[in-house]
């Protein structure tokens, strides 16, 4: 055999050992594909090789989206440390994800402030706005990212006004965290800086302005790539900052204005924006979704308890009037869109459970029940506090 014959003998068997290898790799990826994230960060442990297609930012990317699986109910106290309480959505007995946020040493506690498609973003609980530390928790992976300190200006009190986590793992690796921050006075009106830190630069970045005062800063939500932030009164100005452009927009108000203070709840589900407003003593209310465009607020589901009131008579505090906003206890902790509507479900809270409520068939099940006793119609948590779980792969 002449030489030339050798080289290309070589050439084809290294050509075929590569797509054998590529066809491998295809096959595993696959299979990896249609496991669950548990397995999955077993499985890393295996080889380098494993290790190497898990951690592949475009597996990570293709194995998300992943539905809500349960909801983080943050329980606080000026007493003690905050603590978890953890139920999934199924109804089903599970290990809870996490029971207390101890992934780092913060001798203040530590509390949840945001969550966002898998990642929680967390804070000091007890410290002032000089000393307290953010993080960047993934409850799936217990890894964490401690944010860089922010610049808090001087000589204004109540300096951050909220903190949001902006992350969207089917566009991008990265995620954003945005920052409210009080930076002066103007004819007796606050005055805010907007700033944003990148997990792909890992420093901050101050953006835009604005003096709008009567926004609720604390509770931001990201959806359709902006962080949105209802009004405090019932007619104002809602914003969204968009985190590409880096602009603020105006949101409208919904048919019957804003109420953030009663029974209400303002989400993102599966990439849906969500507004329930339950107006006075009734069970019966409407869940509004808002258009990709901003053009509106339209009617998704209407909601009727009656049935649930009917199984739970505790849910009626007889020794209030019926025409109450409050004769009726419940609160709304979530609302989770599924891939079909008749998958959509809203979670409540009535006392001693929640419950899982689906909008098409009107059906209901208990899927919590919670620890103490509770009599009178009172609720075991007087907040609506809930962070949605979402099993995820992403790095911090």
């Amino acid at each position: 055999m002449n030489i030339k014959a050798k080289v290309s003998r070589v050439d084809y068997e290294a050509q075929s050992s590569a797509q054998i290898t590529a066809s491998i790799d295809d096959l595993l990826t696959a299979i990896f594909l249609r496991l669950p994230i548990k397995s999955l960060l077993r499985f890393e442990l295996v080889s380098k090789h494993w290790h190497s297609l898990i951690t592949n930012p475009t597996f990570r990317r293709l194995h998300n989206p992943n539905p809500a699986t349960g909801l983080f109910l943050h329980c606080l106290s000026y007493r003690a440390r905050p603590w978890i309480e953890y139920f999934p959505f199924s109804g089903l007995k599970s290990k809870p994800p996490l029971r207390k946020l101890k992934f780092a040493k913060d001798s203040s506690g530590i509390k949840i402030v945001h969550s966002c498609n898998g990642l929680l973003l967390c804070s000091s609980f007890k410290a002032r706005d000089h000393n307290r530390k953010y993080y960047v928790h993934n409850p799936t992976t217990n890894k964490f990212l401690v944010l860089p300190k922010l610049d808090i200006q001087s000589g204004v009190s109540s300096k951050i006004r909220g903190m949001s986590l902006a992350f969207d793992p089917a566009k991008s690796p990265y995620y954003k965290v945005v920052s409210v921050q009080v930076y002066g006075l103007d004819y007796g009106e606050y005055k805010y800086q907007i700033e944003v830190y990148s997990s792909d630069t890992g420093s901050w970045r101050k953006c835009c302005k604005t003096s709008k005062a009567r926004v609720n800063f604390e509770n931001g939500v990201y959806w359709n790539g902006s962080i949105h932030w209802t009004s405090n009164g019932i007619r104002g100005d809602s914003l969204y900052f968009n985190t590409n452009n880096q602009k603020l927009g105006i949101m409208p108000t919904p048919p019957f204005g804003w109420d953030c203070i009663n029974n209400y709840y303002f989400g993102e589900s599966s990439d849906h924006l969500h507004y329930v407003k339950v107006n006075g003593p009734g069970l019966k209310f409407d869940v509004y979704e808002m258009r990709r465009d901003y053009s509106e607020w339209f009617v998704k589901y209407n909601v009727d308890l009656s049935s649930i009131v009917s199984a739970y008579p505790e849910m009626i505090r007889s020794y209030i009037r019926p025409t109450s906003s409050s004769y009726y206890a419940f609160l709304i902790f979530a609302m989770v869109r599924g891939e079909k509507d008749e998958d959509s479900f809203l979670v409540l809270q009535v006392p001693g459970k929640a419950v899982k409520y689906n909008f098409v068939y009107q059906s209901f099940e208990t899927i919590c029940e919670f620890a103490g006793v509770v009599s009178g119609g009172a609720l075991n948590y007087v907040s609506t506090d809930g962070f949605q779980y979402i099993e995820s792969l992403c790095c911090v």
